[in-house]
């Protein structure tokens, strides 16, 4: 019994102690986030980017990169990346359909929630754009096209980077966890918080929510959703 008292409260304190490195650190540090989509038990990265909201730095993720990384979530060495990055995310693209993202309307590109799957699924983001938005202007594809200077990777990366932005607000904090519960996002290094938090149940994780709209939880996320999201 004595045991079992003394492993609790080690696991207690392993908890909160990692808690207040994840509310002292990740919104100051620099995260990879990446998203994926999984085909037949295959998965494939789709876009990526690392962020550091206290600088406010945003880099989109090239191809090689990708590939790199999506190796090494086949070989389960992502904790390599350890040494660089704060923690990395892995994003399911269904996530993006469980929270509000609102439709993009900037940089002269419109585009709603089922627009933004198909960009994100094409082979060849800038021609699925194109042809998205010659629809809407009336204008010929092709003409559309040749004035669209972004390379495949900025497109998905600026679609992912407003997934982001919005999951990591404040309102949606619920949502965030939720999604890190159910691995619809994994974390790397999966540390002691992110472990428990597969143990509570959604009904107690809610109410941590609501007592907690100040403290650790939605401070980390506040201090990360100062994110720009530009191509």
């Amino acid at each position: 019994m004595l045991i079992v008292v003394i492993g609790s409260i080690i696991f207690s304190y392993t908890i909160v102690k990692d808690a207040n490195n994840f509310k002292n650190n990740f919104g100051n540090s620099t995260s990879m986030f990446v998203v994926k989509q999984t085909s037949n038990g295959t998965d494939s990265f789709l876009a990526g980017m690392t962020v550091n909201p206290e600088n406010k730095t945003l880099k989109y993720m090239n191809k090689s990169q990708l590939l790199y990384v999506e190796q090494l979530y086949k070989d389960n060495k992502l904790t390599i990346l350890g040494a660089e990055y704060y923690k990395v995310f892995i994003i399911n693209l269904k996530s993006f359909d469980n929270i509000n993202l609102y439709n993009i309307t900037d940089q002269n590109i419109q585009l709603n929630k089922s627009e933004m799957n198909a960009v994100m699924l094409s082979d060849n983001a800038r021609d699925e754009l194109a042809g998205i938005m010659a629809n809407k202007t009336g204008q010929d594809k092709n003409a559309t096209l040749s004035h669209l200077i972004y390379s495949n990777e900025q497109i998905k990366g600026y679609i992912l980077s407003y997934y982001i932005s919005t999951v990591l607000s404040p309102s949606n904090t619920a949502i965030f966890l939720s999604q890190l519960k159910d691995n619809s996002i994994k974390v790397y290094e999966e540390t002691a918080l992110f472990k428990a938090l597969k143990l509570i149940p959604q009904s107690l994780l809610n109410m941590i929510l609501k007592d907690n709209s100040n403290g650790i939880i939605n401070t980390s996320i506040n201090n990360a959703t100062t994110i720009n999201a530009t191509i």
